[in-house]
């Protein structure tokens, strides 16, 4: 029997609507139809009509991967091994950047490509393009993330920049489902380094007294709203005057300049009255609603400078390299400030903008002050004296 006999005889075990088997045509340079290389098989899923190459010449073969396919579909799965074949890390790339650029801008930064123009990227992508390129996504499973870590931490990464720079990864493949670009048993188990311990810097109310006499004036109101709100510097930075309330006793922060995208209000009083004070008599220049509200010229160089100067840091100017005392810690005290004042976890968290108690809990920090005042309240408590029921009944 020949070939032609073969799939006819194949298409003939086939009921109308499960699928044909045969080549398909396309014309030459002459303009005369030309039959495929291999068989193909057609069905159709959801009302749209697909097309397998089956790369097989043998019927029977073509036959049974129409069969499989179909089973496949009836069980629920969108895309066919020979579809999601096709997607490329690249691909991933491109989901991802594009899920940033309109979910997480922050995510994204600029830089001088090549060719002299600019690119969008975001932190680890070169790391991840260099060992991923041009893989199918069925390519990358659980042993070939083990060799990226290997690779990252032979290169000299920490196991918590390889968790962010993988982070990225996981994020696209999850992206690329959500987007049906995948099927959800090929997104691989992701089986992350540990994450870096949480730091244990603070400042006390006192300490930060000094701190903030010895800065500048024109970066005081920024520094008190930082230390006494924990607001993330990347948000206060882009805090601008549309977001202050006409009287300067509030600023709503909406969610796309916070990082766990929940808005944040921050009335300006108590410890923050300085600050509204300080937009009171802003205001009187008529800023534009897009300015920014806060001044951070130089933040970074003046913090390290008098940091070193106080004591509360190291900075050598000739290698430009700090160690010590960070604005990010001022997040991590103002927790520990509002549990020390007694303030109830739930509006601490509304303050801070902490979403979850697990991430809240990072952030305040216990000291040895704090376990011997719990330890002199115990031993100051003393149990109230309880008459047996016993006793009260035979007194009646």
């Amino acid at each position: 029997m020949d070939n032609v006999a073969q799939i006819a005889a194949v298409n003939g075990r086939l009921k109308k609507g499960e699928g044909w088997i045969g080549c398909r045509y396309s014309k030459n340079d002459a303009g005369e139809k030309v039959p495929s290389k291999f068989l193909y098989f057609a069905f159709y899923q959801s009302g749209v009509q697909k097309f397998v190459n089956t790369k097989t010449n043998d019927p029977e073969a073509a036959y049974r991967q129409l069969l499989e396919a179909r089973g496949m579909v009836e069980q629920g799965q969108r895309l066919l091994p020979s579809e999601v074949g096709r997607v490329r890390y690249e691909d991933l790339k491109h989901i991802l950047l594009d899920y940033y650029r309109s979910e997480r801008p922050a995510s994204i930064y600029h830089r001088k490509a090549e060719n002299g123009g600019v690119e969008e990227c975001f932190l680890g992508m070169d790391k991840l393009d260099t060992f991923f390129k041009r893989l199918p996504v069925t390519e990358i499973r659980v042993q070939k993330i083990k060799e990226f870590i290997k690779w990252r931490r032979k290169e000299g990464d920490a196991d918590a920049t390889i968790r962010r720079q993988l982070g990225h990864l996981r994020l696209a493949f999850n992206r690329a489902l959500k987007d049906e670009v995948i099927n959800r048993n090929d997104v691989p188990p992701f089986e992350l380094p540990k994450d870096s311990e949480p730091r244990e810097g603070f400042i006390e109310p006192e300490t930060f007294g000094t701190l903030q006499d010895a800065f500048p004036e024109h970066l005081r109101p920024a520094l008190t709203f930082l230390y006494y709100t924990g607001v993330r510097i990347g948000a206060a930075q882009k805090i601008t005057w549309s977001m202050v309330s006409n009287d300067n006793t509030e600023i709503e922060m909406p969610r796309r300049v916070i990082k766990n995208k929940t808005p944040h209000n921050v009335p300006l009083v108590g410890p923050l009255s300085v600050v509204a004070d300080e937009l009171q008599k802003l205001r009187k220049n008529f800023p534009k609603p897009t300015d920014k509200v806060f001044c951070f010229r130089n933040f970074r160089f003046t913090w390290n400078n008098v940091c070193n100067k106080l004591g509360l840091g190291k900075f050598d100017k000739k290698l430009r390299h700090y160690e010590g005392l960070k604005p990010h810690d001022f997040r991590r005290s103002c927790a520990r400030n509002l549990t020390l004042a007694g303030v109830d976890r739930r509006t601490a968290m509304k303050i801070t903008g902490h979403k979850t108690e697990h991430i809240f809990e990072r952030y305040n920090i216990k000291v040895n002050d704090d376990v011997k005042a719990a330890l002199i309240k115990v031993g100051q408590f003393k149990q109230a004296s309880v008459t047996p029921i016993a006793e009260k009944s035979s007194a009646r």
